[in-house]
């Protein structure tokens, strides 16, 4: 039985057919794009049916967020929330909180209404919003329960003296450069040493799928069909992928998710059986979790606290940035995969850590030239024109933060990099000019899972404060919007099933009660979504 979606207007993203009114479906692949008209030699043999559900609405390819964390934002839902911009999440709505006063006072609600003898873990703590909090200041409000500020950006926990012992800092402070005692500061690497005991307090057990059951309603509701998590799992890879399997599979699940493994923490993990457990993982893909043919890696610290690192002339403070990686020994960490033919993702967030990334493909290429690699720079929070032309000589393609300019303008203007370069923020409209691969991501909890919203920003490049940063860097709205659908379809070499709506590919749309391109950009993030259409299956949204 064929299925026909009729719509006011259907954008198909692929330039051979832009428009049309209906969508013919079966077996829940694409079997024509048009009208009713000219879809007759397929209806006139075959028996189908006219879902006229969306007659009076705008069909568009479902949306895809390419970066997005299920596990980091399970790990988060079971903190508490005091963040600088408001957050819907399930079940609850998170205020914004601003000012050093206010979110002092909601630490101190909160520590007084938390259950006694339990840690108290804050998520969305920023010295930008909130001014600086050491462990002096946390142990003010109590030396009995330990307290740990998660940072807004996730690299970095502020810790009283409590969660400083609870989190065993002392035994990580002997060789990781990243725990400052008197501080109170656990940041990358160190962060991560405090994640053995956060992970399994916080989603251990049956915590984890609960959570993650969570998370489909904030994919689902971003009119979003398909997401991929570079870097699964934060820790104890077996147990995740148990829950996820558990969870997110099933046709109660209206979306699709791809699996892209940092192939340092299978290292971690399993040592000199990494490979062998790699290949046991990706043998457990289904029909709505699969895994890609690539492998994830670091550059630089976090874009969001002022830990990516800055070439000349720095930040205005003088402070430095921070490496995830040895920036001389990125090639090497990346050859093994290279050499297996995996598509290369890299965390990226300054300009030095863009040129340590470049240099380390450019080495590769010319050791093993690969034709189409479609090596990404994820992030790309700071870059100069000079990288954008290199990156385009080299073929590596941009997926961008959509929200770093709208949250964190106005801030990094006035305190860490001055007027230019911060206008200059994720560069996508020179990246597009040089012919370059623009995607844009979340990199949720970075930013909302809400890919119209994401690309309403880089289409206005409006901050909070209202102003506009880098006009000459804005994408258009055509760029925008295939930003979250085919750019980011290609980058993860889907776009033969996903990203465009055209015969013989997965039936995956979304269905708005407005047309972005009849609208401004920036009335994008409020186009009402009524429903998502996976593999030819209707989910209405609420």
């Amino acid at each position: 039985m064929i299925t026909v979606f009729t719509a006011r207007r259907v954008h198909t993203m692929d330039l051979s057919l832009p428009e049309a009114t209906a969508v013919a479906v079966l077996d829940g692949r694409i079997i024509e794009v048009g009208s009713l008209d000219s879809l007759q030699p397929w209806l006139s043999r075959h028996d189908h049916v006219v879902d006229d559900g969306f007659a009076d609405a705008v069909i568009l390819p479902g949306l895809i967020d390419p970066h997005v964390h299920p596990g980091l934002i399970a790990l988060l839902l079971a903190c508490e929330w005091v963040t600088p911009e408001a957050w819907d999440l399930p079940g609850r709505h998170v205020p914004a909180t601003v000012g050093r006063e206010a979110f002092v006072a909601r630490l101190y609600e909160l520590e007084a209404f938390h259950p006694a003898g339990e840690p108290l873990v804050v998520y969305g703590w920023h010295a930008q919003f909130h001014g600086e909090l050491f462990r002096d200041d946390l142990d003010a409000i109590s030396t009995d329960r330990p307290i740990v500020l998660w940072q807004r950006s996730f690299h970095e926990l502020r810790c009283n003296t409590p969660a400083l012992a609870w989190l065993e800092a002392e035994e990580g402070a002997e060789w990781d450069p990243h725990i400052d005692l008197e501080a109170g500061r656990m940041w990358e690497s160190g962060m991560g040493f405090g994640l053995r005991i956060l992970n399994p307090h916080l989603i251990g057990g049956e915590h984890l799928g609960q959570r993650l059951e969570e998370m489909i309603r904030m994919v689902h509701g971003g009119g979003v069909t398909t997401i991929g998590d570079p870097g699964y799992a934060m820790a104890d890879l077996d147990h995740y992928l148990d829950a996820l399997l558990s969870v997110h599979e099933g046709a109660n699940v209206p979306f699709r998710q791809y699996l892209i493994p940092a192939i340092f923490r299978y290292r971690l993990e399993f040592g000199a059986d990494h490979a062998e457990k790699l290949a046991q993982h990706e043998a457990l893909a289904t029909d709505r979790i699969r895994f890609l043919h690539a492998a994830k890696f670091f550059a630089d610290g976090a874009f969001i606290a002022q830990l990516m690192q800055v070439g000349p002339p720095g930040y205005i403070d003088g402070h430095e940035g921070a490496w995830m990686a040895n920036p001389d020994r990125i090639a090497d960490h990346i050859r093994p995969s290279w050499e297996q033919g995996r598509r290369i993702d890299i965390h990226v967030n300054g300009d030095m850590g863009l040129d340590a990334a470049l240099d380390a493909i450019d080495m590769l290429l010319h050791e093993i030239p690969r034709f189409d690699h479609r090596t990404v720079i994820h992030h790309f929070g700071l870059s100069t024109q000079a990288q954008s032309r290199r990156m385009a000589a080299l073929g590596v393609s941009v997926q961008a933060n959509g929200y770093f300019l709208n949250l964190f303008g106005d801030a990094f203007v006035d305190r860490w990099l001055g007027a230019e370069r911060a206008s200059q923020i994720t560069r996508v409209g020179s990246a597009r000019r040089n012919g370059i691969s623009v995607a844009l991501h979340s990199d949720l909890p970075m930013g909302p899972l809400l890919p119209m919203k994401a690309a309403s920003n880089m289409s206005t490049r409006l901050t909070l404060s209202g102003e506009i940063l880098g006009l000459e860097e804005r994408l258009s709205p055509y760029d925008a919007i295939a930003a979250v659908t085919i750019e980011a379809a290609w980058q993860l070499r889907l776009d033969h099933e996903i990203g465009s709506l055209a015969a013989g590919k997965q039936a995956d749309l979304v269905v708005l009660d407005g047309d972005p391109f009849e609208l401004d950009p920036t009335a994008w993030p409020d186009i009402p979504i009524r429903a998502t259409v996976l593999g030819g299956e209707v989910y209405p949204c609420d």
